[in-house]
């Protein structure tokens, strides 16, 4: 892990549902490294409630397990009365569903409002900035979109599980 975390303690950290399923349970190296970066940092990962739902709920044990150290915390989704909110969601949606070549209703919507919550986050909380953490390229794409879109480059960034804790080529991700 290296020294150089891309956020600090007064930064809101939004979190996408595959970067728990990257870190693994807790007993793993990576969910270890993830978390001592995390709580090195000073910060509370934040967890819509619909990444919370695609983990298994929050009784899960990589879930269950932030939340009682502390180092995470459920979060609603942003309002639909919302306008920047929705827009950004819109933005990441429609640049998602182009880079899937998916029908823009069929995208998954935790990807698109985890756009519309940075811009929320940035609008209506004292924050330095807004981090979101995802290693999904295409949400990623959208996110970024939607933030310059919206005008928030200098206060959004969005980043992968990678930049937190490094590329250690002795991890592996073992598909089931």
């Amino acid at each position: 892990m290296g020294t150089d975390i891309p956020f600090a303690a007064d930064q809101d950290v939004l979190v996408d549902a595959n970067i728990f399923y990257a870190i693994g349970r807790p007993s793993n190296s990576q969910y270890r490294r993830f978390r001592s970066a995390i709580q090195n940092a000073g910060v509370i990962c934040k967890l819509p409630q619909r990444v919370i739902g695609e983990l298994g709920g929050a009784k899960t044990d990589r879930v269950q397990t932030a939340l009682n150290e502390g180092w995470a915390t459920i979060i609603e989704a942003p309002s639909p009365a919302d306008g920047d909110a929705v827009a950004g969601s819109d933005i990441a949606r429609r640049t998602i569903a182009n880079e899937t070549e998916q029908v823009e209703h069929e995208v998954e919507k935790t990807d698109a409002i985890l756009a519309g919550l940075a811009i929320q986050y940035v609008r209506d909380r004292e924050t330095t900035g807004v981090v979101v953490l995802t290693d999904d390229k295409p949400a990623k794409k959208g996110i970024e979109k939607a933030v310059r879109a919206q005008g928030y480059t200098d206060s959004i960034a969005v980043y992968g599980l990678a930049d937190i804790i490094g590329d250690d080529p002795g991890d592996s991700m073992r598909l089931i």
